[in-house]
């Protein structure tokens, strides 16, 4: 097997060893026997288990943040809106490992807990432009200083809580989440253009 594809199925072993066991429980000796390689070979590949955990992390979130991406292609605003929220609960759905992986156990290490905090730097960014976009004129004109980055960081926050909320209420349907996570972009956006205005003095 080339050495990329044995590297993706070491990936995918390992993740689920992650959500299931946590980074601390999860062997190495059990990762490396199910993805058919020597305990030396996965040292190889990844020099450690934090390596390890560090690459799943890379690969789940980069994942995320190109399916998200990709939603800009609507045109409409609000059907934007949709597709990039559904697009989110789409992938908590397919990648419930990789969820738990990414927002369950950031504090593991001080290396791991940096790159999910980059990471939700990446995802807060894109959305923080999709959000400037969306407003008549000047962001700060419509949203406040430092408005757009603001709601995009809350927004990122409410949706990490509401994802690992449905994992433990899988018998709510995702279009109903889907919904559920609009509404509350939409009010947090009518809210913030409200109270826009010129930055208070003391």
């Amino acid at each position: 097997m080339p050495r990329a594809e044995r590297e993706q199925l070491i990936l995918d072993i390992a993740g689920r060893r992650f959500a299931r066991d946590g980074y601390h429980a999860a062997a190495m000796d059990e990762i490396a026997r199910q993805a058919g390689v020597s305990k030396p070979m996965l040292y190889a590949y990844f020099e450690s288990k934090e390596g390890l955990y560090l690459a799943y992390i890379e690969r789940t979130g980069q994942e995320l943040l190109e399916r998200l991406q990709r939603t800009f292609s609507e045109r409409q605003a609000e059907l934007r809106l949709h597709a990039r929220v559904n697009e989110f609960f789409c992938f908590v759905e397919e990648h419930r490992d990789g969820w738990r992986v990414l927002f369950t156990e950031a504090s593991a290490s001080r290396p791991v807990a940096e790159q999910v905090a980059e990471l939700r730097g990446r995802i807060a960014g894109a959305l923080r432009r999709m959000i400037e976009r969306s407003v008549a004129g000047p962001p700060d004109a419509a949203l406040g200083p430092a408005g757009g980055e603001v709601l995009a960081h809350a927004i990122v926050g409410a949706g990490e809580s509401l994802a690992n909320w449905w994992l433990d209420h899988p018998e709510v349907p995702r279009e109903r989440m889907t919904g559920y996570y609009a509404q509350v972009i939409r009010g947090s956006l009518a809210a913030l253009a409200a109270t826009a205005g010129p930055p208070l003095t003391a």
